[in-house]
């Protein structure tokens, strides 16, 4: 062999190993930007069936002469997969002042044609346009009663509430609720007391609030 064969062949070795190298070199560069797209993809995949499972019809609102919200007609839907879970509708009756006076929930089957049950609340009022009292009614699909509770409020000067009373179907007092609000507002302390049908306490916890939320909590059945 000449020399100069040899040196061919020396050249033509260093030649193949450079491009075997830089071939390597590439496909180490796009190897991760390859496997990076993958996901990528998935991710939009995911993204779309996303965005399909959030498309909501908007609810159906209804108003009176007077700008009142009469009607309210609107699907919900499950959180999991975003199918829907009923159909429902809300009326609502309005004072003269405008406040809510019967608020009626009725939930149907997501096509709209069984009625699943029906909740009716009637509320009360005082001069300064408080809610003083309210009566909870709940019957199923067919009609029939299936729970009832009732609540009155009061309230301070200020006309924040200071107390809420629960009630048995009898008119005895089932719970009270009893608030310490300053005069912004700001809430210092509640009160919840629990009776039993016969009018001993089931349960009285006191709840103490600071600027950072709740402080600290007291069971006062422990004193009893």
């Amino acid at each position: 062999m000449k020399v100069t064969d040899i040196k061919l062949t020396k050249y033509r070795r260093i030649s193949y190993l450079f491009v075997a190298a830089f071939v390597l070199t590439l496909i180490q560069c796009n190897g991760p930007d390859t496997k990076k797209a993958e996901p990528e993809k998935a991710n939009t995949e995911q993204k779309s069936k996303t965005d399909k499972k959030v498309e909501r019809e908007k609810p159906k609102l209804v108003y009176d002469e007077k700008g009142n919200l009469t009607e309210r007609h609107a699907y919900s839907y499950r959180k999991k997969d975003g199918s829907v879970r009923a159909k429902e509708s809300y009326y609502y009756q309005h004072d003269d002042r405008g406040n809510v006076i019967k608020e009626v929930k009725e939930s149907y089957s997501p096509d709209g044609k069984v009625l699943n049950y029906k909740n009716v609340n009637i509320y009360s009022y005082d001069g300064n346009n408080n809610r003083i009292e309210q009566v909870f009614s709940s019957f199923d699909g067919d009609g029939n009663l299936k729970r009832k509770a009732k609540h009155t409020f009061k309230y301070d000067k200020f006309n924040h509430m200071i107390e809420d009373l629960g009630y048995f179907d009898d008119g005895t007092i089932q719970s009270k609720i009893i608030f310490e609000p300053d005069s912004t507002g700001k809430m210092l302390s509640e009160e919840y007391i629990h009776y039993n049908k016969d009018g001993s306490v089931k349960d009285h916890k006191k709840y103490y609030y600071s600027d950072f939320g709740l402080e600290k909590t007291v069971d006062l059945m422990k004193n009893k």
